[in-house]
């Protein structure tokens, strides 16, 4: 009887503090939403909530369109550029093109991937800069990856730009087989969100 009345206490402190902090920057993402859901059934302690709050890790995804075709010598001269300042700042990812379109996942502090996107938007390679997801989890997608680069062939890119756009409209996949492991690793990943 006492653990379903501190569980209780738990869940009405939890529930006081989200609607003390809806509408606001301060209102918890889905990440959170989770940890306080798990410390609420006593699965998870304060300290570790903030340890593992402590430990998440940013992720956004995001497409864009590039003002040139970008041939192999253009995409190794971006992917070092870009390996060399996410190495310098902690940021793992995945970087696909095609037919002068790009897909990207920027992976690590949620201040860092915020400043390279930033960053990102302002570069005059491409435009139409457009965020598809921006969340945070407790893992890295591509922790391997300073920055993968990916270059599928056109009609496999095509339907997965189409279906990362939809995710949130929850339309069914359509049967493209996606054998590029990154890809796969990829729509795992998002798929799970």
């Amino acid at each position: 009887m006492k653990e379903l009345h501190t569980e209780a206490v738990r869940r009405r402190a939890i529930a006081w503090a989200i609607s003390q902090t809806a509408n606001t920057p301060l209102a918890p993402e889905a990440y959170e939403s989770d940890l306080l859901e798990q410390y609420a059934q006593g699965t998870l302690t304060l300290n570790q909530v903030l340890e593992l709050l402590d430990k998440r890790v940013h992720h956004l995804l995001y497409r864009s369109r590039s003002v040139r075709s970008f041939g192999v010598t253009d995409l190794t001269a971006l992917q070092e550029q870009s390996q060399a300042w996410n190495e310098a700042h902690h940021i793992t990812g995945l970087l696909c093109y095609s037919e002068g379109h790009f897909v990207q996942v920027l992976e690590g502090s949620a201040a860092d991937v915020h400043v390279l996107f930033d960053k990102i938007r302002q570069d005059k390679r491409h435009y139409q800069v457009q965020a598809l997801s921006d969340l945070a989890s407790s893992q890295r997608w591509f922790g391997d990856w300073r920055m993968a680069l990916v270059q599928p062939e056109q009609n496999e890119f095509n339907w997965l730009l189409g279906y990362l756009e939809a995710k949130g409209h929850n339309l069914v996949q359509p049967q493209i087989p996606i054998i590029e492991p990154h890809l796969v690793q990829l729509l795992t990943e998002f798929s799970a969100i």
